[in-house]
């Protein structure tokens, strides 16, 4: 146990490594920190220049590492992914926004100036907030300042001009209220665009799959077979692995087609290719090569183990109920293994294997011949 918390301690950085989204999270995070920091910094100036009390300055040095260790701890941990919005963004800017109510209360005729801070803190919301939670923040930042003017007239009225500071209020009012539909509006695009980018994804795997797949039978067509054999070529060349190739045909598929029609073939064609895709391996590739013809590239496969495989594939095709057609409705599968040679080209082993499936069929159909 101790020596896994050590691991786990050296190991620990702290933006992880491992998850994209959580990274992105704890950056803006730290953006959010620094712009903390900064307000605080501008509050000191501001009590430097004598329009700020120390209070303020000490509730800052006391509450900002508290909120931001705490918010860490909780973002590194993965707590925040139970959230509804993983990233708190409502919950940061609701925080600060708390921060510069506290901080406005001592500010004194310096309060108009650090009213900008709230648009600072608001900018954050572009991340996540759509319109509605832009006017969410904007009541609560309104409620905040009002709330400081209130507590100003209950305990310090003196020297404080509320005529401006209604105004002040009025003023942010509008700003806020424009500042959420303009923020909302640029965080809605921001969700589109990314949107846009995932679904563009998803098509041009889907357009990469109907590029390499036959549309009947689900299997992978000529072309991309073709390229798998080049590639195990050159593989076998640099590593000197093995590979086989098993070239398959329907016995007596015209008349399946002439008999039962097109659409009876259509079904054949799909059960014998989940038949293959169930029947081998994961690491074999299976493809229609074209009609009734289907190729399976059996790697790191000799030809004792290419037979053995290619007789079960030929048993499990025979087997294939058709209820739908008749009881006593077949199908089977006359099959040609080569194995590759060295430095033989792809149309070589491609052509033996097409010879080893001219003589199953001249032998009887049903059966497999090695080259």
């Amino acid at each position: 146990m101790k020596k896994e918390v050590l691991l786990k301690f050296i190991h620990f950085s702290i933006i992880p490594k491992d998850d994209r989204k959580q990274a992105l999270r704890i950056r803006r995070f730290f953006m959010a920190f620094a712009t903390s920091i900064f307000c605080a910094s501008l509050a000191y100036v501001s009590y430097l220049a004598g329009f700020m009390e120390w209070k303020a300055i000490a509730g800052f040095l006391i509450f900002i590492p508290i909120f931001n260790i705490t918010l860490y701890i909780f973002l590194r941990t993965g707590l925040n992914l139970k959230m509804a919005d993983p990233s708190l963004t409502a919950i940061q800017i609701s925080f600060a926004i708390l921060l510069v109510m506290y901080g406005m209360y001592f500010a004194n005729e310096a309060r108009g100036v650090l009213l900008l801070i709230y648009v600072i803190i608001l900018l954050f919301g572009i991340f996540r907030l759509n319109t509605r939670g832009f006017l969410y923040i904007s009541l609560f930042t309104l409620l905040t300042y009002g709330g400081d003017i209130a507590l100003l007239q209950i305990y310090r009225p003196q020297g404080v001009n509320f005529h401006i500071e209604y105004l002040q209020l009025g003023v942010l009012a509008l700003v806020l209220m424009a500042f959420s539909v303009i923020g909302g509006y640029i965080s809605s695009l921001r969700q589109n665009l990314s949107i846009s980018k995932s679904e563009q994804a998803k098509s041009i795997a889907i357009i990469r799959e109907m590029a390499i797949r036959d549309e009947l039978t689900g299997l992978f067509n000529r072309r991309h077979v073709l390229e798998f054999l080049d590639y195990e070529k050159n593989r076998s060349l640099r590593g000197g692995g093995i590979f086989c190739l098993a070239m398959l045909d329907i016995d007596h598929f015209k008349n399946v087609n002439d008999i039962y029609g097109h659409l009876v073939g259509d079904a054949v064609l799909q059960a014998v290719a989940t038949t293959m895709k169930t029947t081998m391996r994961n690491t074999e590739y299976c493809a229609r090569y074209g009609g009734e013809e289907f190729l399976i590239v059996l790697t790191q496969t000799g030809i004792n183990g290419a037979l053995i495989g290619a007789e079960r594939v030929r048993t499990n095709i025979e087997k294939i109920p058709f209820p739908n057609i008749g009881s006593d409705f077949k199908i089977t599968v006359s099959i040609g293994l080569s194995e590759y040679r060295m430095r033989e080209g792809v149309d070589d082993i491609i052509a033996r294997a097409d010879e080893a499936l001219y003589r199953a069929k001249n032998g009887g159909r049903n059966r497999v011949e090695t080259a």
